[in-house]
């Protein structure tokens, strides 16, 4: 009867070990497929983020070149009014 009772033991031993396995190994797949679609996702992510980075990049560089035609107008600017404030201080020192 003791080896009955060791023996169906025994075998519910070993039903459990391999149940808890498979369910185990169900749950191994399922976080495998999540990680993938996780890892997709941060893949398409990084992708969109490196052409926003892109565009970002060509918008400042243009930005830049505008600002600098500006002050390059700018200085033009104040070259001229410098130049004619220089003349009419000229056309006053001769006229005295």
């Amino acid at each position: 009867m003791k080896k009955v009772m060791l023996a169906l033991a025994f075998l519910f031993t070993l039903n459990v070990m391999f149940v808890s396995c498979r369910d185990t190994n169900k749950e191994t797949e399922t976080t495998t497929e999540e990680t993938s679609e996780v890892q997709k996702e941060v893949e398409t992510s990084i992708e969109k983020a490196k052409k926003d980075a892109a565009e970002v990049e060509k918008e400042v560089e243009q930005a830049v070149k505008e600002a600098g035609e500006e002050v390059e107008k700018s200085l033009e600017k104040a070259e001229i009014k410098e130049d004619d404030s220089k003349t009419e201080n000229e056309g006053v020192e001769q006229t005295s």
